[in-house]
């Protein structure tokens, strides 16, 4: 599994690291755990990073030289692929005798593999996680591309990979309309949850860090993932009902303005005792932060999946989440949380004062979320990859 610019073990919300970051390694240790072996490849960003890390048995993590070995802006990491490519060869004449099959995810990796696989005469699959959007195109049709060549980048990739295996079927459609991926050729995986992570509180179980309500932004702060809607939802609360919003995640080098931006916006409306700034959080530290929330919001404007949004149902906590893109598949709507049309923060105040005022309808909810969360745990996940994975490789 080849990840170029962000290593499958960074905390998601930190940087560039995401939901991709979760869904690589997590796939990689339970197909581990199927018996399979699992090399992961990244660029190695940190000079004390070793070549090699043995993350579990049959899982490993090796940190390849391309570039500065030091965090590069992801704008700035196109011209990365060429020497992480060369390295990717370069590890391959050590190490990929016995390689089976590749499997890049976002199309940094897919550019730089593509060719490595295809000299070795092994099977390439792509993973993209998102699709950019055409350039100037507003961020509801996706994020902006970082860098000039992303767009081509992409389609090269759809067109030459042996297979696409994508995170939703609303990812599927876009592969297949915006690239021009044949239909046939793009399998959905829907993510999966660590379901003893994720769980919900236990009683008498004291909360994470309040014991009053409290409601959870977990994502990088950037525009795409809207958390200044979130802010201006909590100010179209009335003044003596408003929970604390936390707001968990960090900003990555191509939006460190945004940050100050979002804290002018909670100063200007008066909310500065009422929102909560944490960094990134580990995986064990998001999983207590969440259980506690009485709601996960998630505003983005864009989502292919929306994978903090099965976090949250594995934990027994609701969601209120935009409609769009990926999140109807990762949220069923009046069932496991609420999937609004509106950006309107009246609206979205009206939709979270339910869960923040009526226990058991939050809880009834929670109770359907952990249901749903149960049905994606990561070792359905591994078998449905190596069901694909076996297809490719079958002589």
């Amino acid at each position: 599994m080849v990840s170029m610019h962000t290593s499958p073990t960074a905390s998601p919300g930190s940087a560039d690291a995401g939901g991709m970051n979760v869904v690589a390694l997590n796939s990689a240790l339970a197909l581990a755990e199927r018996g399979h072996r699992v090399d992961l490849l990244t660029r190695r960003d940190d000079p004390a990073a070793p070549f090699v890390v043995e993350l579990s048995p049959g899982v490993r993590l090796f940190n390849l030289d391309a570039g500065p070995a030091e965090p590069v802006a992801k704008s700035e990491q196109e011209v990365l692929i060429e020497p992480f490519s060369q390295a990717l060869a370069r590890w391959w004449r050590s190490e990929g005798a016995d390689v089976d099959i590749v499997h890049s995810h976002h199309w940094f990796s897919g550019v730089a593999a593509l060719p490595i696989a295809r000299a070795a005469g092994v099977p390439h699959l792509q993973s993209y996680h998102s699709v950019a959007a055409p350039a100037g195109a507003p961020l509801d049709d996706g994020e902006q591309p970082e860098s000039s060549g992303r767009n081509a980048g992409e389609r090269l990739v759809a067109e030459q990979s042996d297979g696409i295996i994508a995170v939703s079927q609303a990812e599927k459609a876009t592969v297949v309309e915006r690239l021009g991926a044949a239909p046939e050729c793009v399998r959905v995986v829907h993510p999966g949850v660590n379901v003893d992570q994720f769980r919900p509180l236990r009683p008498g179980e004291p909360h994470w860090a309040w014991d009053g309500c409290y409601l959870l932004f977990a994502a990088r702060l950037q525009p795409l993932k809207a958390p200044d809607l979130a802010v201006r939802m909590l100010a179209a609360m009335p003044a003596g009902e408003r929970p604390r919003l936390v707001i968990a995640g960090e900003t990555s080098a191509d939006f460190s303005w945004y940050t100050q931006e979002l804290r002018d916006l909670v100063d200007s409306l008066g909310l500065t005792d009422e929102v909560t700034y944490l960094g990134s959080q580990d995986r064990d530290e998001l999983a207590a932060m969440m259980r506690g929330a009485c709601a996960l919001l998630n505003p983005s404007r864009s989502e292919t999946y929306g994978l903090i949004n099965l976090e949250a149902s594995a934990s027994g906590v609701p969601v209120v989440a935009s409609r769009n893109g990926g999140m109807p598949e990762s949220v069923i709507d009046d069932v496991t949380g609420l999937l609004l049309d509106s950006r309107d923060p009246e609206v979205w105040a009206e939709a979270v004062s339910r869960f923040t005022h009526e226990p058991e309808y939050r809880a009834a909810f929670g109770r359907a979320g952990r249901e749903f969360a149960l049905t994606r745990a990561w070792p359905v996940v591994a078998k449905e990859l190596e069901t694909i994975y076996l297809q490719e490789v079958a002589p």
